[in-house]
């Protein structure tokens, strides 16, 4: 399977307009409430997980018989729903891409946790298979190296963010430069691409890589 999509539970105020309109196909797999959501969007997802919390008991009628796999979790559970959808993608499907959607936004804390995520070692073997994408976002996850990254088309900014301490990173032709950076988890924020294509490269921990673009309607000093 060359890509899977997840959909966590963070507000629809934040999902790229792709998505809102229905046009990103599946295969698709949900946490919770995000089930519902994906139903509506004429999406069936192939796997669900929660404990069905966020959604009432009427809509808990309306969407379990249309669901073709649930995996019901207690709520006082030991991994969060992201956790245990990523888990369980992995374990069923073997994706060659996961992206993640509905994980920003909402709760701060909950957003967080979905990054930090990727700082748990029994998820090391699928960090560089992962995005987070919302509306004005994409957060990708990298392990030490040489790495390329290719310029979203709607973005202008780059953020490099090391999850744990790193060493050696070097932003090689970004706008703003660094030679052989070593240092606790750190953001270095409103960076820019030169060109399409861009290059960066580090020897030990984990960076996750944020393109981004202003708020729609806003600039950078709003």
């Amino acid at each position: 399977m060359n890509r899977m999509r997840l959909l966590v539970g963070g507000p629809m105020s934040e999902w790229p307009d792709d998505l809102k309109n229905g046009l990103l196909d599946g295969p698709w797999a949900a946490a919770d409430r995000g089930s519902l959501r994906l139903l509506h969007l004429g999406q069936v997802p192939v796997l669900t997980v929660g404990d069905f919390d966020s959604v009432t008991f009427e809509e808990r009628q309306e969407i379990v018989g249309q669901l073709p796999k649930i995996v019901s979790v207690k709520p006082e559970k030991d991994d969060t729903d992201t956790e245990l959808l990523l888990s369980l993608v992995e374990k069923n499907y073997h994706p060659d891409k996961i992206e993640i959607y509905g994980a920003t936004g909402g709760r701060i804390d909950q957003l967080l946790s979905n990054i930090w995520i990727f700082t748990q070692p029994r998820f090391t073997s699928i960090v560089e298979k992962v995005a987070i994408i919302d509306r004005n976002n994409r957060i990708d996850f990298f392990l030490p190296g040489e790495h390329t990254i290719i310029k979203e088309p709607t973005m202008k900014y780059l953020g490099f963010m090391p999850l744990i301490p790193v060493s050696g990173l070097s932003l090689l032709d970004e706008k703003y430069r660094l030679d052989d950076w070593s240092g606790n988890p750190f953001s270095f924020s409103s960076n820019e691409f030169l060109g399409e294509v861009n290059h960066f490269s580090f020897k030990s921990g984990i960076v996750a890589v944020i393109q981004s673009r202003d708020l729609i309607g806003q600039t950078a000093d709003q």
